[in-house]
């Protein structure tokens, strides 16, 4: 068995963006922190609290859970820590599907290949010429 980085608690398909991951304020610190190299809490905190009403301890506790999860880098600076994002925005997207799907292959393999196989069919001719393109280079690679 290989690592795997564990990124998802509860996976939300009802939700979007980021948040089928993450919680609510998390999401919306990624996106702010991957539009920054780096940032302190305050900078953060400034940056929500013209949006809403939150405690500059809510904002320092889920950024040190980010930084726990391994999503964020935290460093001491002096008497404050600066935050920068661990992975860009794609790495996350990337290692975030691959862990669902990852999920899915371990316990639903035929349904959920038979399932994307038949939405790319329906929905994207061309998105079904490039998976079958994938299994052709993939096929040649292993010869």
């Amino acid at each position: 068995m290989f690592f795997r980085r564990r990124f998802i608690g509860d996976f939300k398909p009802h939700k979007m963006g980021l948040k089928k991951v993450l919680g609510d304020l998390e999401a919306e610190i990624m996106e702010y922190m991957w539009g920054k190299e780096q940032a302190t809490v305050r900078d953060v905190y400034e940056h929500l609290r013209l949006k809403r009403e939150i405690a500059y301890t809510t904002v320092m506790t889920v950024m040190s859970r980010l930084a726990t999860k391994k999503l964020l880098n935290k460093e001491q600076k002096g008497m404050a820590y600066v935050y920068s994002p661990a992975l860009s925005r794609e790495e996350f997207t990337r290692l975030v599907a691959g862990e669902i799907i990852d999920s899915l292959m371990e316990e639903f393999a035929e349904p959920a290949l038979s399932h994307l196989v038949d939405r790319l069919s329906r929905e994207d001719e061309e998105k079904l010429n490039q998976l079958e393109e994938l299994i052709k280079n993939l096929r040649k690679k292993k010869k």
